[in-house]
């Protein structure tokens, strides 16, 4: 028999149900605790949330129930930090003070994914909310822990850390300088690695996208560390591309303009930087955005993009030109009609025809120009009829062609109102240098390179401002004598007749000026402020010349009649 002897039965572990019972309430009450005040700070009442901060919950939150043993008490008090910092300063204040702010630290290593995540949600409200606080992050170790979490396999852990790192590196260029080398690994690489991951979503990749911006938001020095040695510009144009793709869901929108945005910031940090992001084969996708009428946010972001580039030099102009770009702004501007987004379009044609001729006529060969001229007729700003009165000038002052396009398309009366409208911006003498500097300077360019003086005829009036009418009397000067049918028409045009008028209206409006200073002086009153004439000392001169050039009589009859 070699049967073992039997064993003895192990001991009987007495069950104390009032001891679990116990335990158990104590973490359901924590539940409670938690959920209930995540409810209260939903609700978003200001009054109830100054009440719970002077009755403590700051301090129960981070001691101890962001370090509770159950996972799911740590989210809810995570939770309700990051909102109340959110929400309030003096809780900024308590958070970022180092007892605390290591417990929030802490909870970025835990082995719970859902833990992690919010704690980084807590400290990106942190960061978010003043550079000081972001510091605070930095002294206490948080870096290489979310460094770690952009290394995880975790996509949401990483999509957490991206964004925390984001609202770090917006605090200040030291933070954003810190969040690329403090901790192991490099943080470039890391982010481009995550948003060139094929299964990445686009939320993911869209926090990646935001990161790089945040970085080349710190001028040219941090954009070429960001461009020249990582992918992060090729990671951008991959997003704008993949999220233009139909099929996608909603949150692919939202990348695609933040995708453009991020590249527009890159682009303005010089020629070289700007060359890059056309490298990259995004011209084209910001070709295709800025023709989708469906997606204006895309539209806006893309059209700064091609601006950035297109300001340059005249060979990366040409390349937005040649990969579509006048015809798609053009297009732009139509679907931005009366909207502060048509601002970029307008500066972006503007800046390609700029750089030479043949591109100039490329911009007005679309449209002859009527684009430009609804945009400044249409603009909801002074800033956005500043950059389209702009954008014509850059067209008219390349040659005739093209000053004879814009005035026949009726840049010449857009011009003018909108000199006259900045000339009384805000009324009572009010004006808007900016944009009466660049209506007039369109102006004058038409008027030189327009060539046919028929187009100028309606402007010889009382009506039009001085400052536009001395230029236009004085094209009239330069060149009437010497061109028959041009007399002729200026006659049969009723130009002649209208120039008298100007001339009557300018002498009465200067004898009524002399005549009031004269009785101030006799009643030793205060003599009103001077009034600028309608004609200067040239323009009357010039006036004078044209009627040198037709019969005395034929003036006379016209002065007089």
């Amino acid at each position: 028999n070699n049967m073992p002897p039997p064993r003895k039965p192990p001991p009987v572990t007495p069950v104390y149900a009032h001891v679990h019972n116990v335990v158990l309430q104590y973490e359901l009450a924590r539940k409670a605790f938690v959920n209930g005040l995540n409810d209260l700070l939903a609700a978003g009442d200001p009054g109830q949330t100054d009440a719970l901060l002077r009755a403590g919950v700051v301090n129960l939150l981070h001691a101890p129930l962001v370090q509770d043993a159950n996972s799911g008490v740590q989210v809810a008090a995570l939770a309700a930090m990051r909102t109340l910092t959110q929400d309030t300063e003096a809780t900024g204040e308590e958070i970022a003070e180092p007892d605390a702010l290591k417990k929030i630290v802490a909870s970025l290593t835990h082995g719970k994914t859902a833990v992690a995540v919010a704690g980084c949600a807590a400290l990106q409200a942190l960061a978010e909310k003043r550079p000081e606080y972001a510091a605070a992050m930095i002294t206490e170790g948080a870096l290489p822990s979310l460094r770690l979490l952009m290394a995880s396999f975790d996509p949401d852990a990483k999509e957490a850390a991206a964004r925390c790192l984001t609202a770090v590196a917006r605090a200040g260029e030291p933070h954003a300088r810190s969040a690329l080398d403090d901790g192991d690994g490099d943080a470039l690489d890391l982010v481009t690695a995550a948003s060139a991951d094929p299964e990445a979503s686009f939320s993911l990749r869209l926090a990646c996208a935001r990161f790089f911006d945040a970085c080349c938001d710190h001028g040219a020095s941090m954009a070429r560390r960001v461009v020249l040695s990582s992918d992060a510009a090729a990671c951008a144009a991959r997003l704008a591309r993949d999220a233009s793709m139909p099929g996608n869901p909603k949150s692919a929108r939202a990348a695609r303009a933040v995708a453009f945005a991020s590249l527009t910031r890159m682009a303005q940090n010089g020629e070289d930087m700007a060359a890059m992001v056309a490298e990259t084969g995004a011209v084209m996708d910001a070709v295709a955005a800025v023709t989708d009428e469906s997606d204006a946010s895309a539209r806006e972001c893309a059209a700064a993009m091609l601006r950035e580039i297109a300001c340059k030099t005249a060979r990366l102009a040409e390349k937005v030109a040649a990969d579509g770009g006048i015809a798609g702004l053009v297009q732009c501007l139509a679907y931005d009609r009366g909207d502060k987004r048509s601002m970029f379009a307008a500066q972006t044609l503007g800046y390609i025809a700029d750089f030479k001729p043949s591109l100039a006529m490329a911009v007005v060969g679309v449209d002859r120009g009527r684009c430009l001229v609804e945009a400044l007729d249409h603009a909801p700003d002074a800033d956005s009829a500043t950059a389209a009165a702009w954008a014509i000038g850059c067209v008219a002052r390349h040659g005739r062609e093209g000053a004879a396009q814009l005035a026949k398309a009726g840049a010449l009366k857009s011009l003018t109102d909108a000199y006259a409208a900045a000339m009384n911006a805000g009324g009572g003498g009010a004006t808007n240098e900016s944009l009466a500097d660049r209506c007039k300077a369109s102006v004058k360019s038409i008027i030189k390179n327009g060539g046919a003086l028929g187009l100028l005829e309606g402007m010889v009036h009382e009506r039009t401002p001085p400052g536009i009418l001395r230029h236009v009397l004085a094209e009239f000067a330069a060149k009437l004598m010497d061109d028959v049918k041009a007399k002729r028409s200026f006659v049969t045009s009723g130009a002649l007749m209208r120039l008298q008028g100007v001339i009557k209206k300018h002498d009465s409006a200067v004898a009524e000026a002399a005549a009031a200073l004269e009785a101030c002086k006799l009643g030793g009153e205060e003599p009103p402020a001077p009034t600028e004439p309608l004609l200067d000392e040239r323009a009357v001169r010039d006036a004078k010349r044209i009627n040198g050039v037709f019969p005395a009589d034929v003036v006379s009859y016209y002065l007089y009649c």
